[in-house]
């Protein structure tokens, strides 16, 4: 996969004491979406790392979104999502 298409990345099922999380790449294109599952955790500071590296935003949550749902609502919405502050609602 091509960074140059990822928008963002989301860990998910991130709860103190966990072995694995779970992880969300969603694209630019904001159809597609990938799940990379059981992730050890150990491997999570890392995968920051090299977002960071590369400057794609990240966002830890406690359980999955409903990508689908979520951004066939943004591409719906897209001018509304952008004022209300995009991702901001992630990283709260």
């Amino acid at each position: 996969m091509d960074v140059n298409d990822i928008e963002c990345v989301v860990f998910e099922r991130v709860l103190f004491g966990i072995k694995n999380f779970d992880m969300a790449i969603i694209f630019k294109d904001f159809t597609t979406h990938k799940r990379i599952n059981s992730i050890p955790i150990e491997h999570m500071e890392e995968i920051k790392s090299y977002l960071d590296e590369i400057c794609i935003i990240y966002a830890e949550s406690e359980a999955p979104f409903q990508w689908n749902t979520l951004l066939s609502h943004i591409r719906e919405n897209f001018e509304d999502w952008l004022e209300e502050g995009a991702w901001g609602f992630l990283l709260d």
